[in-house]
């Protein structure tokens, strides 16, 4: 038997004095409250490179599904060179969730239709509440990039430390060292909230289904130290299956 934190998100507070009766219950509660996610990759053009996103999308290399369009030319560098970013992110609403935190007791590989003796709810909180720290997705290395982003229907399972630490003891939990991560994607205005961290362990929700969506945006761009701002949009295609 293993005991470790999981977290879960739910559109509402529980109510006092009321637990689930079955883990099953809390699982569909998360999986309404966090259904969708943003696909991003970033890969490095190769640098000896000269075309443009418009002709990539126009020798069907560009697509909605996101692969890499140099994948196929043995003259450009390995792909484990060009890819700088695969991931993807949980849309996270903080103005709308709030996050659940349970001591678990479960077989390995087992979280689903727990007992009520077998799960403790630690706490509960509006995401908003807890404490922010900013990261970046996007890189600060000066050259030319690509990006394509395309939204998933997903279904995700509740969160584990991706650096899992079995816990011994449920009282050992610190809501002050959870952070709830924020990024600017791009040139965006606003930052976007990419993540949750405890103990500065990131929270990973796994994929349990996925469905992809049909189209994607494709976006060409510089990073340039020596420019204001340093980061310059070139040119952006919406692609359809």
């Amino acid at each position: 038997m293993t005991s470790s934190l999981a977290f879960t998100f739910s559109l509402a507070p529980p109510r006092n004095g009321e637990e689930p009766l079955l883990w099953s219950d809390l699982v569909a509660e998360h999986q309404k409250a966090l259904s969708s996610a943003l696909a991003l990759r970033i890969l490095r053009c190769p640098p000896a490179w000269s075309g443009s996103l418009d002709e990539l999308v126009q020798n069907g290399l560009a697509t909605a599904a996101c692969e890499d369009p140099f994948a196929c030319d043995p003259s450009f560098p390995a792909p484990s060179q060009r890819l700088l970013c695969d991931a993807v992110i949980p849309r996270f609403e903080p103005t709308r969730l709030w996050l659940q935190v349970h001591w678990l007791q479960y077989e390995a590989g087992q979280l689903r239709d727990q007992t009520p003796g077998q799960w403790q709810r630690l706490d509960a909180v509006p995401l908003q509440q807890l404490c922010n720290e900013t990261c970046w997705f996007y890189p600060t290395e000066d050259g030319h990039y690509l990006a394509s982003e395309s939204c998933r229907d997903v279904r995700f399972a509740p969160g584990v430390l991706a650096e899992a630490v079995t816990q011994t003891d449920p009282y050992s939990y610190d809501r002050g060292e959870l952070r709830l991560l924020w990024s600017l994607m791009a040139d965006d205005e606003n930052l976007s909230c990419v993540g949750l961290t405890y103990q500065r362990r990131r929270i990973e929700f796994p994929r349990l289904t996925e469905h992809p969506s049909f189209n994607a945006t494709w976006t060409s761009f510089r990073v340039d130290g020596m420019a204001d701002p340093s980061f310059q949009r070139l040119s952006t295609i919406s692609t359809y299956r």
